[in-house]
């Protein structure tokens, strides 16, 4: 998530009983050598290269919030000049411009991608080796796709400790809602990159919404059209145009979820027996869906 205020984010998903914040991701293990990132200013420009000697002082700027068991990288940038995400920033406004996924070969995945016509914006790498990258499938849903390394032992002892903390609900993240303005486009445009159907989410009543689930790594991204110009979800569209609208969880105890985030102040927009949308903008410009199991 790309923000302008991190520690207004973090105390947002705290205060509601939502997240708990667990402070900046570990680094990776030291390998001496030489590192690289490239990345774009905006993504009309030319490409900024920049390289360094690895190890010495580390400035730590993200913070993340352990929600469920997704880790939310929460980022401060300031909008306008700078860097493509400075720019994303003073187009929409804080929220979540990409999705990080580990995989065991990045370099052939990058590269599956990159034939099927999807740009390289920005790459950071030690030694050759590609470290993480966000790739540009933003022409449908404006959402870039993140590639990194399979997580290494510092990566997953930190979660396991951050899975361990009492606060941390045991909610399991099923994917995300993406407001699109066509449901078949975006949907055909992410079969083409190689992503199947999956409609995993159980039926459910929801209505003025057309929906379309595409299976991308280990959750599901649903397409999202509103039909009614009263829905929440036309909101989203309306105030930030195509892009990540919601986060989607299963959990539990429907009622019991419902009750602990609006007896904290977080509003219930609609529900039924199956689901409940909640209103968790405030900070972040995300909502909350959650599924009973």
């Amino acid at each position: 998530m790309m923000v302008t205020n991190r520690n207004a984010v973090l105390n947002h998903f705290q205060s509601i009983g939502m997240g708990v914040s667990v402070g900046p991701q570990p680094l990776l293990p030291h390998e001496q050598g030489e590192g690289e990132l490239m990345y774009f200013q905006t993504l009309d420009g030319d490409p900024i290269t920049h390289k360094y000697t690895t190890g010495g002082a580390h400035n730590f700027r993200d913070g993340n919030s352990q929600i469920g068991d997704c880790q939310l990288e929460i980022y401060p940038m300031k909008p306008g000049p700078g860097m493509f995400i400075s720019e994303y920033l003073e187009k929409k406004g804080p929220g979540i411009n990409h999705i990080a996924f580990n995989t065991p070969d990045i370099e052939r995945d990058t590269q599956l991608l990159i034939e099927k016509g999807c740009d390289l914006v920005f790459n950071a790498s030690v030694n050759g080796k590609t470290i993480e990258n966000y790739l540009d499938t933003r022409t449908f849903g404006d959402v870039m796709i993140s590639l990194r390394p399979s997580a290494g032992k510092w990566e997953n002892t930190w979660k396991e400790n951050n899975l361990n903390h009492p606060l941390v609900s045991n909610w399991k993240l099923l994917g995300l809602g993406i407001v699109v303005e066509n449901i078949e486009k975006a949907s055909d445009y992410y079969l083409e990159l190689g992503f199947p159907l999956n409609p995993i989410l159980k039926e459910y009543e929801f209505p003025n919404i057309l929906s379309s689930q595409i299976g991308v790594g280990p959750i599901v991204f649903e397409f999202l059209k509103p039909t009614n110009r009263s829905s929440i979800y036309q909101d989203c569209y309306d105030n930030r145009g195509e892009g990540i609208a919601d986060f989607i969880y299963l959990v539990d105890d429907l009622k019991a979820e419902i009750e602990k985030l609006t007896q904290n102040g977080v509003n219930l927009i609609d529900s039924n027996k199956d689901y409940a949308i909640l209103e968790t903008r405030k900070e972040g410009n995300i909502l909350t869906r959650l599924i009973q199991s």
